[in-house]
């Protein structure tokens, strides 16, 4: 029987990390979380290895002796998942949970599609749904946001939201080589997406969240927020030599019925127990 991993990237958590909420969705559903240790020097590691002596079956760490930035962590948290034999799906989502997990069922329902290999959140803000960000961060977001679509060629509304899964084999493709952008990755997943000559908007959904929660101390302050440029110019000057080949007769997915630099390629070895 398949399951779905879900990869959290931790750094410096410890005092962010909601236990509870964590224990709740284990005791609840049948997934399994891995988090990526990504060389904190709190006492992250030791929360989680508390949460990990509760659950020993479905609670795994990967410890990264120093610190990769989010894409590192991500990377290599993806990888490692997406190699486990019976996994069904992966996807990574951030250790503050403003993507509650219970949002992941309606992630996993549009996997019922089998053309679908990626899914991602989108925090559109409308009646029925509860979407809370800072002013500040949602109208910069925007234009970042927009550029983003222009640069990608396509009708993406939030490429940047942290929570995503992927059919395994796409995600062992996609995750392959380290990142150009320790924070814009996102973007480039969408790149990578399209240079394995699949249509990004036939494998592809983007599925507006329930519950968004913007939470205090983000690790992205207004110092890193003035480097997204500069990092978005990293990412458009590293692929500038690739070129998306044509893909073959893709049929585009329909939508689900459903309510709304380079990072260290070693990996320390995962364990359960």
């Amino acid at each position: 029987m398949s399951f779905v991993t879900i990869v959290v990237p931790c750094y410096n958590e410890a005092g962010r990390l909601r236990s509870s909420e964590y224990r709740r969705f284990l005791e609840a559903n049948p997934a399994r979380l891995l988090f990526v240790n990504d060389g904190s020097t709190d006492r992250t590691l030791a929360v989680l290895e508390e949460l990990r002596l509760q659950f020993p079956d479905k609670v795994a760490i990967l410890d990264l002796p120093r610190n990769q930035g989010k894409a590192g962590a991500v990377r290599q948290g993806i990888l490692r998942a997406a190699s486990e034999e019976g996994v069904g799906f992966v996807g990574f989502m951030d250790a503050d949970l403003s993507t509650p997990l219970e949002e992941t069922r309606y992630f996993l329902r549009v996997f019922r599609q089998p053309e679908i290999e990626f899914v991602f959140g989108s925090r559109i803000a409308r009646i029925g749904a509860r979407i809370q960000r800072f002013h500040y961060r949602h109208y910069f977001g925007r234009v970042v946001a927009s550029a983003i679509s222009m640069y990608l060629r396509l009708p993406v509304y939030d490429s940047q939201c942290g929570a995503k899964f992927f059919r395994p084999g796409l995600a062992m493709v996609v995750f392959k080589d380290p990142f150009v952008s320790k924070w814009l990755f996102d973007v480039e997943i969408f790149k990578r997406i399209a240079y394995t000559g699949r249509m990004v908007e036939a494998c592809s959904l983007e599925l507006p969240l329930h519950t968004w929660i913007e939470k205090g101390q983000s690790k992205l302050g207004w110092r890193d927020l003035m480097k997204i440029p500069l990092e978005f110019w990293k990412i458009m000057r590293g692929y500038r030599h690739h070129r998306v080949p044509a893909p073959a007769g893709v049929a585009v997915a329909a939508a689900p019925e459903v309510t709304p630099g380079a990072n260290d390629n070693s990996t320390p070895p995962l364990s359960h127990n």
